[in-house]
């Protein structure tokens, strides 16, 4: 028999025990160590991996179920930007337009004072073209001005109405009425593109 394994027989049941042990217990560390952690953390990783894939596939779902809803919404918009659009004369209007404004003054017994188109105030799509604007009659008549511009085919904002200086005439009170006319125009595409430019041209500033 080999010395050695008589030596270990010869030692107390203890120490055998111990011995055993001990061999059980490293052996365990090493499988711990060089197989089964690896594997852990592997499985670790691949269980990440699936729950990511598992809320982008969820993710992808819900789109596609809110697909149909997007793009009503979006059909609807592009109708309500069209009707707008309708409403908004281009720049070739313009004129004509604020010649209307001015005759629906005279056609109300307005007496215009003076008529003066200010500089456009350009926006996203559309620009803002306001007319300042003076002119002298009864309140009745100032009225029946502003239903009547209330009344046309393109949309006309009157704002900052001033009236003063009352003055009896022929047994009617007569009054100056100072306002803003403010029309709305289309912009065409040139004139969008350049607006783009000179956009970014300030931000690099």
């Amino acid at each position: 028999m080999n010395p050695l394994v008589e030596n270990f027989l010869e030692r107390p049941r203890s120490h055998q025990i111990g011995f055993w042990v001990g061999s059980l217990l490293l052996a365990s560390f090493i499988f711990w160590q060089y197989f089964y952690s690896s594997k852990l953390e592997e499985y670790r990783k691949l269980s990440d991996k699936i729950e990511e894939l598992n809320n982008n596939i969820a993710h992808e779902k819900r789109l596609a179920r809110s697909l149909p809803r997007v793009k009503e919404e979006v059909k609807e918009l592009n109708l309500k930007l069209k009707m707008a659009l309708a409403e908004l004369p281009d720049k070739r209007e313009i004129p004509d337009l604020l010649t209307s404004i001015s005759n629906l003054a005279r056609d109300a017994g307005l007496e215009i004072i003076y008529f003066k188109p200010k500089g456009e105030n350009l926006k996203d799509f559309y620009a803002e073209v306001p007319v300042s604007m003076s002119v002298r009659g009864t309140y009745h008549q100032v009225a029946t001005f502003f239903d009547e511009v209330g009344n046309l085919p393109r949309i006309v904002n009157i704002k900052l109405v001033e009236m003063k200086n009352p003055r009896k005439s022929d047994d009617r009170i007569r009054i100056t009425t100072d306002c803003v006319a403010t029309t709305f125009r289309y912009l065409d595409e040139s004139e969008r593109v350049v607006k783009k430019k000179k956009g970014r041209r300030r931000r690099r500033r």
